[in-house]
Protein backbone atom coordinates (compact mmCIF):
# COMPACT_ATOMS: atom_id res chain seq x y z
CA UNK A 1 0.00 0.00 0.00
CA UNK A 2 1.31 3.20 -0.91
CA UNK A 3 1.16 6.80 0.83
CA UNK A 4 -1.18 8.98 -0.71
CA UNK A 5 -1.19 12.41 0.56
CA UNK A 6 -0.09 15.84 -0.40
CA UNK A 7 2.55 17.81 0.65
CA UNK A 8 0.16 20.55 2.00
CA UNK A 9 -1.72 18.52 4.05
CA UNK A 10 1.82 17.10 5.69
CA UNK A 11 2.67 20.45 6.61
CA UNK A 12 -0.73 21.48 7.80
CA UNK A 13 -0.96 18.60 10.31
CA UNK A 14 2.64 18.19 11.09
CA UNK A 15 2.00 22.28 12.37
CA UNK A 16 -1.17 21.28 14.22
CA UNK A 17 0.19 18.65 16.28
CA UNK A 18 3.42 20.74 17.09
CA UNK A 19 1.00 23.59 18.08
CA UNK A 20 -1.30 22.04 20.20
CA UNK A 21 1.91 20.38 22.25
CA UNK A 22 3.02 24.00 22.94
CA UNK A 23 -0.58 25.15 23.64
CA UNK A 24 -0.46 22.12 26.31
CA UNK A 25 3.02 22.32 27.76
CA UNK A 26 2.24 26.72 28.27
CA UNK A 27 -0.82 26.02 29.55
CA UNK A 28 0.33 23.46 32.08
CA UNK A 29 2.91 26.06 33.05
CA UNK A 30 0.39 28.27 34.19
CA UNK A 31 -2.14 26.09 35.90
CA UNK A 32 -1.76 26.05 39.59
CA UNK A 33 -4.00 23.12 40.18
CA UNK A 34 -1.40 20.29 40.11
CA UNK A 35 -3.88 17.38 38.85
CA UNK A 36 -4.77 19.42 35.89
CA UNK A 37 -1.52 20.66 35.33
CA UNK A 38 -0.13 17.04 35.41
CA UNK A 39 -3.04 16.28 32.60
CA UNK A 40 -1.97 19.28 30.47
CA UNK A 41 1.92 17.93 29.98
CA UNK A 42 0.60 14.33 29.43
CA UNK A 43 -1.53 15.49 26.66
CA UNK A 44 1.10 18.14 25.31
CA UNK A 45 3.17 14.37 25.40
CA UNK A 46 0.68 13.04 22.98
CA UNK A 47 0.94 15.62 20.82
CA UNK A 48 4.59 15.56 20.67
CA UNK A 49 4.28 12.11 19.35
CA UNK A 50 1.59 12.58 17.29
CA UNK A 51 3.90 15.08 15.47
CA UNK A 52 6.71 12.98 15.30
CA UNK A 53 4.28 10.30 13.37
CA UNK A 54 3.81 13.09 10.90
CA UNK A 55 7.49 14.03 10.81
CA UNK A 56 7.99 10.55 9.67
CA UNK A 57 5.34 10.46 7.33
CA UNK A 58 6.82 13.73 5.70
CA UNK A 59 10.32 11.85 5.31
CA UNK A 60 8.09 8.96 3.30
CA UNK A 61 7.15 11.31 0.88
CA UNK A 62 10.25 13.78 1.12
CA UNK A 63 8.93 16.64 2.30
CA UNK A 64 10.91 18.32 4.49
CA UNK A 65 9.55 20.25 8.00
CA UNK A 66 12.14 20.93 9.37
CA UNK A 67 11.42 24.62 9.08
CA UNK A 68 8.02 24.37 10.33
CA UNK A 69 7.17 26.16 13.21
CA UNK A 70 4.19 25.72 16.19
CA UNK A 71 1.42 29.26 15.45
CA UNK A 72 3.10 31.16 17.98
CA UNK A 73 -0.15 33.20 17.55
CA UNK A 74 -2.49 30.30 18.50
CA UNK A 75 -0.14 29.45 21.52
CA UNK A 76 -0.38 33.41 23.04
CA UNK A 77 -4.12 33.40 21.82
CA UNK A 78 -5.39 30.29 24.19
CA UNK A 79 -3.01 31.68 27.02
CA UNK A 80 -5.01 34.98 26.81
CA UNK A 81 -8.06 33.01 26.62
CA UNK A 82 -7.30 30.90 29.68
CA UNK A 83 -6.33 34.13 31.68
CA UNK A 84 -9.57 36.01 30.76
CA UNK A 85 -12.45 33.86 30.24
CA UNK A 86 -11.55 30.75 31.84
CA UNK A 87 -10.47 26.94 31.49
CA UNK A 88 -14.20 26.13 30.70
CA UNK A 89 -14.51 28.85 27.73
CA UNK A 90 -11.12 27.45 26.52
CA UNK A 91 -12.03 23.82 26.63
CA UNK A 92 -14.98 24.39 24.33
CA UNK A 93 -13.10 26.63 21.97
CA UNK A 94 -10.36 24.13 21.47
CA UNK A 95 -12.95 21.58 21.22
CA UNK A 96 -13.95 22.63 17.26
CA UNK A 97 -9.92 22.36 16.59
CA UNK A 98 -10.18 19.05 17.92
CA UNK A 99 -13.34 17.85 15.96
CA UNK A 100 -11.88 19.61 12.58
CA UNK A 101 -8.61 17.08 13.70
CA UNK A 102 -10.15 14.13 14.12
CA UNK A 103 -12.55 14.69 10.74
CA UNK A 104 -9.39 15.40 8.75
CA UNK A 105 -7.91 12.42 10.23
CA UNK A 106 -11.20 9.90 10.10
CA UNK A 107 -11.11 11.09 6.19
CA UNK A 108 -7.35 9.95 5.63
CA UNK A 109 -8.36 6.84 7.50
CA UNK A 110 -11.55 5.43 5.37
CA UNK A 111 -9.71 6.13 2.06
CA UNK A 112 -6.13 4.40 3.76
CA UNK A 113 -4.69 7.51 2.47
CA UNK A 114 -1.20 6.42 4.50
CA UNK A 115 -1.58 2.52 3.21
CA UNK A 116 0.94 0.88 5.74
CA UNK A 117 0.52 4.11 8.68
CA UNK A 118 -3.30 3.76 8.45
CA UNK A 119 -3.48 1.95 11.90
CA UNK A 120 -0.86 4.13 13.29
CA UNK A 121 -2.94 7.38 12.52
CA UNK A 122 -6.17 5.67 13.65
CA UNK A 123 -4.73 5.40 17.49
CA UNK A 124 -4.06 8.95 16.81
CA UNK A 125 -7.46 9.91 15.81
CA UNK A 126 -8.74 7.62 18.71
CA UNK A 127 -6.08 9.95 21.21
CA UNK A 128 -8.02 13.25 19.69
CA UNK A 129 -11.10 11.77 20.73
CA UNK A 130 -9.82 11.13 24.29
CA UNK A 131 -8.59 14.72 24.61
CA UNK A 132 -12.30 15.59 24.98
CA UNK A 133 -13.19 13.45 28.22
CA UNK A 134 -10.17 15.18 29.92
CA UNK A 135 -11.24 18.31 31.32
CA UNK A 136 -15.07 17.04 31.24
CA UNK A 137 -15.82 18.90 34.68
CA UNK A 138 -14.65 22.13 33.42
CA UNK A 139 -16.56 21.72 30.05
CA UNK A 140 -19.52 20.74 31.88
CA UNK A 141 -19.74 24.11 34.01
CA UNK A 142 -19.20 26.01 31.16
CA UNK A 143 -22.08 24.53 29.57
CA UNK A 144 -24.13 25.63 32.55
CA UNK A 145 -22.97 29.03 31.67
CA UNK A 146 -23.21 28.89 28.05
CA UNK A 147 -26.72 27.40 28.39
CA UNK A 148 -28.03 31.04 30.33
CA UNK A 149 -25.73 32.95 27.40
CA UNK A 150 -27.14 31.06 24.50
CA UNK A 151 -30.80 33.48 24.60
CA UNK A 152 -28.81 36.04 25.35
CA UNK A 153 -26.09 36.08 22.56
CA UNK A 154 -29.49 35.18 20.29
CA UNK A 155 -31.30 38.46 21.80
CA UNK A 156 -28.40 40.86 21.22
CA UNK A 157 -27.64 39.60 18.07
CA UNK A 158 -31.33 40.59 17.03
CA UNK A 159 -31.25 43.23 18.30
CA UNK A 160 -27.74 44.65 16.97
CA UNK A 161 -29.47 43.54 13.13
CA UNK A 162 -33.17 45.02 13.53
CA UNK A 163 -31.92 48.59 15.08
CA UNK A 164 -28.95 48.68 13.04
CA UNK A 165 -31.29 48.25 9.79
CA UNK A 166 -33.58 50.70 11.65
CA UNK A 167 -30.93 53.86 11.99
CA UNK A 168 -29.40 53.24 9.32
CA UNK A 169 -32.87 53.62 6.55
CA UNK A 170 -33.31 56.61 8.84
CA UNK A 171 -29.55 58.16 8.98
CA UNK A 172 -30.26 59.70 5.10
CA UNK A 173 -34.19 61.24 5.52
CA UNK A 174 -33.55 62.53 9.50
CA UNK A 175 -31.64 65.63 9.90
CA UNK A 176 -31.53 65.83 13.97
CA UNK A 177 -29.19 62.59 15.42
CA UNK A 178 -31.60 62.66 18.36
CA UNK A 179 -34.51 62.28 16.40
CA UNK A 180 -32.78 58.92 15.22
CA UNK A 181 -31.77 58.00 18.40
CA UNK A 182 -35.29 58.34 19.36
CA UNK A 183 -36.57 56.24 16.39
CA UNK A 184 -34.20 53.72 17.08
CA UNK A 185 -34.98 53.66 20.87
CA UNK A 186 -38.76 53.11 20.66
CA UNK A 187 -37.45 50.35 17.74
CA UNK A 188 -35.37 48.57 20.14
CA UNK A 189 -38.24 48.90 23.29
CA UNK A 190 -40.75 47.31 21.43
CA UNK A 191 -38.42 44.82 19.80
CA UNK A 192 -37.68 44.35 23.41
CA UNK A 193 -40.77 43.48 24.55
CA UNK A 194 -41.71 41.47 21.73
CA UNK A 195 -38.58 39.37 21.78
CA UNK A 196 -39.00 38.93 25.45
CA UNK A 197 -42.56 37.53 25.12
CA UNK A 198 -42.19 35.67 22.16
CA UNK A 199 -39.37 33.73 24.36
CA UNK A 200 -40.87 33.29 26.79
CA UNK A 201 -45.02 31.59 25.16
CA UNK A 202 -42.00 29.59 22.67
CA UNK A 203 -39.90 28.35 25.87
CA UNK A 204 -43.04 27.61 27.62
CA UNK A 205 -45.20 25.65 25.24
CA UNK A 206 -41.87 23.54 24.66
CA UNK A 207 -41.71 23.02 28.05
CA UNK A 208 -45.30 22.33 28.76
CA UNK A 209 -45.34 19.58 26.03
CA UNK A 210 -42.50 17.82 27.19
CA UNK A 211 -43.50 17.91 31.08
CA UNK A 212 -46.52 16.37 29.92
CA UNK A 213 -44.57 13.97 27.89
CA UNK A 214 -42.45 13.43 31.16
CA UNK A 215 -45.30 12.41 33.54
CA UNK A 216 -47.22 10.29 31.41
CA UNK A 217 -43.78 8.37 31.70
CA UNK A 218 -43.20 8.46 35.09
CA UNK A 219 -47.13 7.70 35.93
CA UNK A 220 -46.70 4.10 33.69
CA UNK A 221 -43.48 3.11 35.08
CA UNK A 222 -44.21 3.98 38.99
CA UNK A 223 -47.44 1.63 38.06
CA UNK A 224 -45.68 -1.38 35.77
CA UNK A 225 -44.57 -4.33 37.01
CA UNK A 226 -41.47 -5.66 37.15
CA UNK A 227 -41.46 -7.62 33.98
CA UNK A 228 -43.05 -4.46 31.69
CA UNK A 229 -40.56 -2.44 33.33
CA UNK A 230 -37.74 -4.54 32.50
CA UNK A 231 -39.43 -4.60 28.57
CA UNK A 232 -39.64 -0.25 28.47
CA UNK A 233 -35.95 -0.16 29.97
CA UNK A 234 -34.48 -2.30 27.32
CA UNK A 235 -36.16 -0.92 24.62
CA UNK A 236 -35.08 2.78 26.02
CA UNK A 237 -31.54 1.35 25.98
CA UNK A 238 -31.74 -0.20 22.01
CA UNK A 239 -32.93 3.21 21.19
CA UNK A 240 -29.68 4.62 22.62
CA UNK A 241 -27.66 2.19 20.40
CA UNK A 242 -26.97 -0.46 22.59
CA UNK A 243 -27.22 -3.77 21.16
CA UNK A 244 -29.85 -6.19 22.38
CA UNK A 245 -27.56 -8.53 24.88
CA UNK A 246 -26.03 -5.93 26.74
CA UNK A 247 -29.57 -3.85 26.77
CA UNK A 248 -31.01 -7.25 28.17
CA UNK A 249 -28.46 -7.54 31.04
CA UNK A 250 -28.57 -3.95 32.15
CA UNK A 251 -32.24 -3.86 31.58
CA UNK A 252 -32.44 -6.54 34.30
CA UNK A 253 -30.23 -5.09 36.95
CA UNK A 254 -31.67 -1.52 36.06
CA UNK A 255 -35.25 -1.74 36.12
CA UNK A 256 -34.64 -2.61 40.07
CA UNK A 257 -35.08 1.22 40.98
CA UNK A 258 -38.26 2.95 39.60
CA UNK A 259 -35.94 6.46 39.25
CA UNK A 260 -33.15 4.81 36.88
CA UNK A 261 -35.71 2.99 34.86
CA UNK A 262 -37.17 6.92 34.57
CA UNK A 263 -34.32 8.46 34.11
CA UNK A 264 -33.57 6.07 31.52
CA UNK A 265 -36.92 5.93 29.41
CA UNK A 266 -37.14 9.55 29.36
CA UNK A 267 -33.92 10.08 27.33
CA UNK A 268 -34.56 6.90 25.11
CA UNK A 269 -38.18 7.94 24.30
CA UNK A 270 -37.95 11.64 24.30
CA UNK A 271 -34.56 12.28 24.01
CA UNK A 272 -34.64 14.72 26.79
CA UNK A 273 -34.86 14.61 30.50
CA UNK A 274 -36.21 16.79 33.63
CA UNK A 275 -32.61 18.58 33.95
CA UNK A 276 -32.51 19.68 30.56
CA UNK A 277 -35.93 21.76 30.61
CA UNK A 278 -35.21 25.31 29.97
CA UNK A 279 -36.97 27.70 32.21
CA UNK A 280 -39.37 30.59 30.42
CA UNK A 281 -38.55 33.14 32.61
CA UNK A 282 -35.04 32.90 32.38
CA UNK A 283 -34.87 32.77 28.34
CA UNK A 284 -37.55 36.02 28.11
CA UNK A 285 -35.36 37.51 30.75
CA UNK A 286 -31.92 37.03 28.69
CA UNK A 287 -33.19 37.76 25.27
CA UNK A 288 -35.04 40.33 26.34
CA UNK A 289 -32.43 42.25 28.35
CA UNK A 290 -29.59 41.20 25.67
CA UNK A 291 -31.84 42.69 22.55
CA UNK A 292 -31.80 46.24 24.63
CA UNK A 293 -28.33 45.75 25.06
CA UNK A 294 -27.84 45.25 21.17
CA UNK A 295 -30.52 48.11 20.70
CA UNK A 296 -29.05 50.60 22.65
CA UNK A 297 -25.02 49.70 21.41
CA UNK A 298 -26.07 50.40 18.14
CA UNK A 299 -28.10 53.98 19.00
CA UNK A 300 -25.28 55.19 20.85
CA UNK A 301 -23.11 57.00 18.87
CA UNK A 302 -26.37 58.81 17.37
CA UNK A 303 -27.11 61.54 20.37
CA UNK A 304 -23.49 60.85 21.71
CA UNK A 305 -21.76 61.81 18.54
CA UNK A 306 -24.21 62.81 16.34
CA UNK A 307 -24.06 66.82 16.45
CA UNK A 308 -20.16 66.57 15.82
CA UNK A 309 -20.01 63.69 13.19
CA UNK A 310 -23.11 63.57 11.76
CA UNK A 311 -25.27 61.03 10.59
CA UNK A 312 -22.80 59.38 8.26
CA UNK A 313 -20.26 59.18 10.63
CA UNK A 314 -22.53 57.74 13.81
CA UNK A 315 -23.50 55.47 11.53
CA UNK A 316 -20.38 54.16 10.78
CA UNK A 317 -19.37 53.76 14.59
CA UNK A 318 -22.17 51.95 15.22
CA UNK A 319 -21.52 49.79 12.00
CA UNK A 320 -18.34 48.95 13.90
CA UNK A 321 -20.17 48.00 17.26
CA UNK A 322 -22.07 45.71 15.25
CA UNK A 323 -19.24 43.78 13.45
CA UNK A 324 -17.34 43.30 17.23
CA UNK A 325 -20.50 42.75 18.90
CA UNK A 326 -21.49 39.83 16.57
CA UNK A 327 -18.23 38.63 16.12
CA UNK A 328 -18.77 37.96 20.21
CA UNK A 329 -22.01 36.74 19.68
CA UNK A 330 -20.82 34.41 17.24
CA UNK A 331 -17.51 33.21 18.94
CA UNK A 332 -20.13 32.34 21.59
CA UNK A 333 -22.86 31.13 19.74
CA UNK A 334 -20.66 28.17 17.59
CA UNK A 335 -18.71 27.35 21.10
CA UNK A 336 -21.73 26.33 22.61
CA UNK A 337 -22.65 24.39 19.37
CA UNK A 338 -18.89 23.35 18.35
CA UNK A 339 -19.55 25.05 15.54
CA UNK A 340 -17.38 26.54 12.80
CA UNK A 341 -16.73 29.74 14.64
CA UNK A 342 -14.84 31.85 11.76
CA UNK A 343 -18.12 30.61 9.68
CA UNK A 344 -20.44 31.76 12.14
CA UNK A 345 -19.13 34.77 13.03
CA UNK A 346 -18.89 35.88 9.53
CA UNK A 347 -22.38 34.57 8.83
CA UNK A 348 -23.50 36.95 11.76
CA UNK A 349 -21.63 40.09 10.56
CA UNK A 350 -22.97 39.72 6.78
CA UNK A 351 -26.46 39.41 8.26
CA UNK A 352 -26.20 42.75 9.77
CA UNK A 353 -24.64 44.66 7.58
CA UNK A 354 -26.81 43.14 4.67
CA UNK A 355 -30.11 44.32 6.85
CA UNK A 356 -27.92 47.98 7.30
CA UNK A 357 -27.65 48.43 4.10
CA UNK A 358 -30.14 47.41 2.07
CA UNK A 359 -32.50 49.42 4.39
CA UNK A 360 -29.79 52.28 4.26
CA UNK A 361 -30.43 52.28 0.01
CA UNK A 362 -34.65 52.55 0.62
CA UNK A 363 -33.63 55.73 2.92
CA UNK A 364 -31.88 57.18 0.48
CA UNK A 365 -33.69 56.21 -2.37
CA UNK A 366 -36.63 57.87 -0.72
CA UNK A 367 -34.86 60.97 0.03
CA UNK A 368 -33.25 61.81 -2.96
CA UNK A 369 -35.83 60.37 -5.52
CA UNK A 370 -38.98 61.99 -3.23
CA UNK A 371 -37.38 64.49 -1.37
CA UNK A 372 -38.18 62.96 1.73
CA UNK A 373 -36.22 64.89 4.71
CA UNK A 374 -36.98 65.09 8.06
CA UNK A 375 -35.05 67.90 10.13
Amino acid sequence: MSINISRDEVVENYRDELTDAEIYAALARIERNEELRDKLLRLSQYEVEHAKFWGLIAKEVGVDVSGVKPSRLSVLFSILVRKLLGLGFLVKLRESAEIEAIRRYGNLVRRRALGPYTDRLREILLDEVAHEEVFKESESRFEAFIENIRDAMYGMSDGLVEVLAAVAGLAPVVANPMLIALAGLIVGTAGTLSMAAGAYMSTKAQRDIRETKLSKIEIELENLDFEDRVRRVKDSLMRLGIDEGRASNAALSLSDSVDASKRIVEVGETGFSKETLESPGRSALYTGLFYLIGALLVIAPFPILGHVIGNTGSLYISIVLVVIAQAISGLLTAISGSGRIMRTIATNIALSLGAAAATYVIGAIAHEALHIAIT
